[in-house]
């Protein structure tokens, strides 16, 4: 019995060990895939999922890439660019992660969010899609009546 029980918590650390999901994710710009609008990592184990980014920021021109850190209200700073929160879901085989980027307000000392992104990893096929936010919005009716969603597909290498 003592065996049995070893073996399967052996078997038991081995499947869990077999299902951590890692994943390094490149995303090209949408305008020109030259060029990088943002790489990470993937940890589905470990909040906030989304690690080591380093993208466009927002606000600079030309256009500079930087890294974005996790915000934290005691260290924040004006004029930075902060990853403010990762909202995580599951959908059988996919992880669907929701990531809000912003600037610090001066008055609240809260992340702006003005920069929506949802990464949509299916890690049983090594595959990814990315949506940008900001685009599916139809502001003033100015594009049709419906707007287009847009989803272009990440590079993404599983770690694991």
């Amino acid at each position: 019995m003592r065996r049995l029980l070893i073996a399967a918590l052996i078997v038991g650390g081995f499947t869990q060990a077999a299902e951590a999901k890692r994943a390094e994710c490149f995303v090209a710009d949408r305008h020109d895939s030259s060029k990088k609008m943002m790489s990470f990592e993937v940890d589905d184990d470990r909040y906030p999922h989304i690690l080591g980014i380093n993208g466009v920021d927002d606000g600079a021109t030309p256009h500079k890439v930087i890294d974005i850190q996790l915000y934290d209200k005691a260290n924040g700073h004006i004029e930075t660019w902060y990853l403010s929160r990762v909202e995580r879901s599951v959908d059988r085989q996919r992880s669907i992660y929701r990531m809000h980027f912003g600037e610090m307000r001066l008055d609240t000392r809260e992340v702006d969010d003005r920069s929506n992104y949802t990464l949509y990893m299916d890690w049983e096929h090594g595959t990814a899609g990315w949506l940008d936010e900001d685009m599916v919005f139809n502001l003033y009716d100015v594009l049709e009546e419906k707007p287009t969603v847009v989803v272009w597909p990440a590079s993404c290498k599983r770690l694991d």
